[in-house]
């Protein structure tokens, strides 16, 4: 996809009227702590938020994944695609709104907020207390893909993942 596509789909997925106030929050929210502390905080936003949404067809694989891009459809947040690897589940998420809303500086943090949304919904559907999402290293197609793994972590999980 070419810059001037990209930067055209950039334009129209945060209203006009809350980019000034959300890039004023960014810049001052990330100046108040390192970036684990910032993501913690976002992950928990974003667990605080999976609450709101009624994704509960985990029936099968393609169930989830349509309730899921219901949810996205719904508030112009993109897409998500769910794909099974051999040791994981992997979570795409395409075209969040997180790199417009909040700037690029902000995507070491920001994408922990999809995060918590997508442990929320699997904990909520049942998943197994071994598995643990958690996000791959690396900003993918100039910062609107955001991918996660959802497999058994052998290290305990951090504080604000238990639940």
């Amino acid at each position: 996809m070419s810059t001037n596509t990209i930067r055209y789909y950039e334009e129209h997925q945060c209203s006009s009227q809350w980019r000034s106030f959300l890039g004023a929050f960014s810049t001052e929210f990330a100046s108040k702590g390192d970036v684990k502390d910032l993501r913690a905080f976002m992950h928990q936003l974003g667990r605080t938020m999976a609450a709101g949404f009624n994704v509960t067809d985990g029936s099968s694989l393609q169930a989830l994944e349509a309730c899921m891009n219901r949810v996205w459809s719904d508030m112009n947040w993109g897409w998500v695609e769910l794909v099974e690897e051999a040791d994981s589940l992997v979570v795409a998420h395409h075209a969040a709104p997180l790199k417009v809303a909040f700037g690029d500086k902000a995507l070491d943090w920001t994408p922990s907020l999809l995060e918590g949304i997508y442990a929320q919904w699997f904990e909520g559907l049942g998943m197994d207390k071994s598995l643990r999402l958690i996000q791959r290293e690396g900003v993918f197609d100039e910062g609107q893909l955001f991918v996660f793994d959802l497999k058994k972590q052998s290290e305990e999980p951090s504080y604000f993942t238990r639940r």
